[in-house]
């Protein structure tokens, strides 16, 4: 069953729009420190507010269900029910710092209870979905997945399925990201930031239904997912491997060679040694594509690099399939083909 992609939005360093990084990627604009990356809230955008309103305690929350709502405003789900209408999130390290603050509140206090408890529901791992949902009476399908670099992807397999599986009539799957400082310190501690790459925040949701779907809705598709697959590596020395053989497995889920790959978009930032093991991959398998980097633009996004990596398919198509891949420090490798609409069959 063709599962595709009819809506997208995004938000980022290159603004609150999609358009801005539609424009802002082939123009290669860097971003600035992190401060001075995409600041949203929802109390000062519009596009944010609904006639519902939710409690969302954290920024990164904030920019999740800002970017969900900046999605549905231009998509009209009301010809399926709520409860055929589903979400799936990915983050590296959302509500870290509601994690953070809860546990010195409780190591610190007089006694260990002794926390605040508004920080409480932001640190429950499904907060931000949970909200989405109820915001957006998505009353399908809730799920939240965590799988660092290859967040975004883990979220788009996830949703892929629940689609073609029939669980859902329409997923909205993305991941996000917020640079915070406590964030930054966990990264530099565990040697996971990108050498000469600022960290970078933002998020990106997908529509995702099938072909018959969008057509009877009446909705543009924006690109096919012709297959997401992932693997696991123990050592760094195996990461190479372990990606060579996701994207074989990749190729052959979707029946393509790897000679129609015109595009391939890094999901792994940084001149370190993963990034060297993906781009000797690339190289091999796909001589001739087009080499596509979004943090180069947009910056680390950490839990949503994969995701950007996929709306860099999206927005910039070339022609012929895009492969996007992603390689996580923590052992997650995963891919994803994309192939643009012009290039679906039955819709030319």
């Amino acid at each position: 069953m063709s599962v595709v992609i009819s809506g997208m939005a995004v938000v980022s360093c290159l603004g609150t729009d999609t358009g801005d990084f539609t424009a802002g990627l082939p123009a290669g604009r860097t971003p600035g420190e992190p401060a001075a990356l995409a600041r949203v809230s929802e109390q000062d955008d519009e596009a944010f507010a609904t006639s519902r309103r939710v409690r969302l305690r954290e920024r990164s929350s904030v920019l999740a269900v800002g970017t969900v709502t900046k999605l549905l405003a231009g998509l009209d789900l009301s010809a399926s029910p709520p409860a055929r209408r589903g979400i799936v999130l990915g983050s590296a390290m959302a509500s870290i710092d509601s994690y953070m603050i809860v546990s010195k509140g409780s190591l610190s206090g007089a006694k260990p209870y002794f926390v605040d408890h508004n920080r409480m529901p932001p640190g429950i791992m499904n907060y931000t979905s949970g909200q989405a949902a109820v915001k957006f009476d998505l009353h399908g399908p809730n799920v939240t997945v965590t799988a660092g670099r290859a967040s975004g992807l883990t979220a788009l397999t996830c949703g892929r399925r629940l689609v073609a599986a029939g669980r859902a009539d329409i997923m909205l799957a993305g991941a996000f990201e917020e640079v915070t400082e406590r964030r930054l310190r966990i990264e530099a501690a565990a040697g996971r930031s990108a050498d000469g790459i600022a960290a970078g925040e933002g998020a990106c949701v997908f529509a995702l239904e099938t072909a018959d779907s969008a057509r009877r809705a009446d909705r543009p598709v924006l690109a096919e997912l012709l297959a997401t697959t992932a693997g696991y590596f123990a050592t760094e020395a195996e990461a190479g491997a372990t990606l060579t053989r996701t994207v074989e497995r990749a190729l052959r889920q979707a029946g393509v060679t790897p000679a129609e790959i015109r595009t391939v978009v890094r999901g792994t930032p940084g001149p370190g040694r993963l990034a060297g093991q993906e781009s000797t991959v690339l190289a091999a398998l796909a001589p001739d594509a087009r080499i596509v980097d979004p943090a180069s633009v947009v910056g680390d996004t950490w839990g949503a690099s994969s995701a950007f990596g996929v709306a860099a398919a999206v927005a910039v198509p070339e022609g012929g399939l895009t492969l996007v891949t992603s390689i996580d420090p923590d052992g997650q490798v995963a891919a994803c083909l994309v192939r643009p609409p012009a290039a679906s069959p039955g819709d030319s």
